[in-house]
């Protein structure tokens, strides 16, 4: 496994809604800690299939970012329906998902609290998106600021227009 290097390529739930779906309902309580543990023992077996690692290498990768001591033993109990009582830390979310390559969890806490999770490059594109939307917005208000002014305006604001760009 090679921990020096994070694979770029995450997974997410394939059931997982669109960015573009609406909120979904809080969720809280018993559900949420189900979900959790169900999200992260999916995350743990994304894993050992895909070549990261079983619990101990995924334990040790943890350890090794956090700084702190992190156990197979505790992934295991963090997953154990049974084990009510053992919470897994959100500090140590980060290290999960570099051990892992899975983000699953990342998007149902999110979902939980009514935002969407995106990785950064999905970001950017909305970004740019955005910044589109507005260009061709703009461009439409200039339009009809055109057609609202004579055309003897418009001569001049290009007259002035020139002259300033020189």
């Amino acid at each position: 496994m090679n921990i020096g290097k994070r694979n770029s390529r995450t997974v997410s739930a394939p059931d997982q809604a669109s960015f573009f779906d609406g909120p979904t309902a809080p969720m809280s309580g018993p559900h949420f800690a189900s979900a959790i543990r169900e999200s992260l023992a999916d995350a743990l077996a994304y894993a050992k299939e895909h070549g990261a690692g079983d619990r101990y290498a995924v334990a040790t990768v943890m350890s090794r970012v956090t700084g702190r001591d992190i156990t197979k033993n505790m992934l295991d109990r963090y997953t154990a329906p049974s084990a009510e009582d053992w919470r897994f830390p959100l500090e140590a979310l980060p290290a999960l998902i570099l051990a892992t390559c899975d983000t699953r969890l990342v998007t149902l806490i999110a979902d939980a609290c009514g935002f969407k999770a995106m990785p950064g490059e999905a970001t950017a594109v909305a970004e740019l998106v955005t910044l589109e939307l507005q260009q061709r917005a703009l461009k439409k208000r200039i339009a009809t600021a055109r057609k609202r002014l004579p055309q003897q305006a418009l001569d001049w604001a290009e007259r002035e227009a020139e002259q300033r760009g020189k």
